[in-house]
């Protein structure tokens, strides 16, 4: 299966689930709350979801309680950082944002909306590329959770190089993490999460 049809075949399924989204929200943002709490997390960059995509700005109040929200904004060919502030104003792609504003800061964690995810762990988007160039010019690595309204996880290589590789994927039905061995230090990234039996892991061995 290539990546083209991969995405094409997501993406009418998603749009199967835009009715039945509400029920689902609830469970992925409690499965995301307790990421946050565990890696301490203070500044989070939350996505404004299309009509498929899990729509966590319903719990924004009580993200808020413990964090600092903020959003991408579209900038050229790639995203910016910007506070979550209403009203939103509808652009490109039918994506809404708040306005145009500059903020400097380090975020702890990025939350991201996928298509699905391949057996690396890395991120099938709508294939424009704009958080992929987003984090390849940051000069640190947040961590980074997809998320997704139904289990959209391949079980083959499906990416390139420069596709983002995630640190755990939420759906309503399944919750992975990505399990690092390293062949050196026998270092196993996030292993708290392996000791939970509602938690999958996705191995990856490096040298």
């Amino acid at each position: 299966m290539s990546k083209e049809n991969f995405r094409s075949k997501q993406k009418k399924e998603l749009k199967k689930y835009i009715k039945k989204a509400p029920i689902q929200n609830y469970k992925i943002f409690k499965s995301i709350q307790e990421i946050i709490k565990k890696q301490r997390c203070k500044k989070i960059l939350l996505y404004i979801p299309l009509p498929y995509e899990p729509n966590l700005l319903l719990f924004r109040r009580k993200f808020c309680k413990n964090c600092t929200i903020f959003v991408p904004f579209m900038q050229d060919e790639s995203l910016k950082i910007v506070k979550l502030r209403l009203p939103f104003g509808r652009k490109k792609f039918g994506i809404y944002e708040p306005n145009n504003s500059f903020v400097n800061v380090k975020i702890d964690l990025a939350i991201v909306p996928v298509i699905g995810a391949d057996a690396n762990f890395r991120r099938i988007g709508h294939g424009n590329g704009f958080y992929d160039r987003f984090f390849a010019n940051l000069n640190y690595r947040p961590l980074i959770i997809f998320t997704q309204s139904l289990n959209g996880l391949c079980k083959v290589n499906l990416s390139e190089k420069h596709d983002i590789q995630g640190d755990f994927f939420i759906n309503p039905f399944k919750k992975y993490y990505r399990k690092i061995k390293n062949a050196k230090h026998n270092y196993c990234t996030y292993s708290r999460y392996n000791r939970r039996w509602d938690w999958i892991f996705s191995c990856q061995k490096i040298q």
